[in-house]
């Protein structure tokens, strides 16, 4: 494979020679190890490239591999966009974030703007097709792709907005995206501990399929306790979610996303004391001396 040149002409009319040994050394300029991805993934990822008329020297697509698991061909968001662009049935798209809001309801909204005290919880897209009379439609969940890390974390909006769009893209055009997968879908296949025992290496191509499946239930977060919170105050003692917020925030300043496990604690307590009954006190009268009483006898 490696004195193999795949020959093909990228989207931009481009004529493109690639090697195995060119794909290692733009995996190694990018910081991925080389020495456990084997030739086939490698075959697999060329292939692909080929069929899909992507540059992998201008990063349409790339490889990537965490120790033992299946290499995985990731591809920009641009690369999305831009072959969406070129296809003659594309009419445009629609994208945003789903929110928890202050007043305590689930909104769309477009764009990645996220304001102070609202809770990222999902994105979606909506991509326009002549000839549909319904937009293609995704939503997704930030559960099941936040990593808490990195980007995950300084820009979540941003970053599940990026997911909505590619998910959508891939379905609306499967002839010209089919196999491709953004590095934000990605992010929680890295490892978040090393591999104490090596599994069976796989070619590329099985990642690509195993990305398909419907992902695991969302295990349940820290956070949603103070959620539950607010919905009980709300529901059961008529106190508004917004009210409720304001005052958490009197004794934690901080934003909602950045509470550990003490402030969520607080933040339940003090929201399970508002609007919470007096204690009822029984007035009990002791009786009079009997010499008080006008009784005549």
């Amino acid at each position: 494979m490696t004195s193999e040149i795949v020959r093909y002409k990228a989207d931009n009319g481009q004529d493109i020679e690639v090697t195995e040994q060119d794909v290692r050394d733009l995996m190694a300029a990018n910081g991925t190890t080389t020495s456990n991805v084997t030739a086939q993934e490698i075959k697999t990822y060329l292939r692909l490239c080929q069929a899909q008329r992507l540059n992998p020297f201008t990063k349409d697509a790339y490889l990537v591999k965490y120790g033992t698991s299946p290499a995985t061909i990731i591809a920009g968001k641009e690369t999305f966009t831009k072959r969406a662009q070129r296809n003659p049935r594309f009419r445009g798209f629609e994208a945003g974030i789903t929110i928890f809001g202050t007043d305590g309801k689930l909104h769309r909204r477009e764009g990645s703007m996220l304001l102070d005290g609202e809770i990222v919880v999902g994105g979606w897209c909506k991509v326009y097709i002549a000839g549909y009379e319904a937009p293609m439609y995704d939503e997704v969940s930030f559960s099941e792709y936040n990593t808490g890390k990195s980007n995950w974390l300084k820009i979540p909006a941003t970053m599940i907005r990026k997911v909505a769009i590619c998910h959508a893209l891939r379905e609306a055009f499967p002839e010209d995206l089919g196999g491709l997968y953004g590095a934000e879908e990605m992010d929680q296949a890295a490892p978040q501990q090393s591999y104490e025992e090596p599994a069976p290496q796989a070619p590329a191509a099985v990642a690509v399929e195993a990305a398909q499946a419907p992902p695991e239930p969302p295990a349940a977060r820290p956070i949603d306790e103070y959620k539950l919170a607010l919905v009980r105050a709300r529901d059961e003692r008529g106190v508004p979610v917004k009210e409720a917020m304001a005052k958490v925030r009197e004794t934690i300043s901080k934003p909602p996303e950045e509470y550990d496990a003490a402030d969520i604690a607080s933040a339940v307590a003090i929201v399970d004391a508002l609007g919470a009954p007096e204690p009822e006190y029984e007035l009990v009268e002791e009786p009079l001396p009997l010499s008080e009483y006008d009784i005549p006898f």
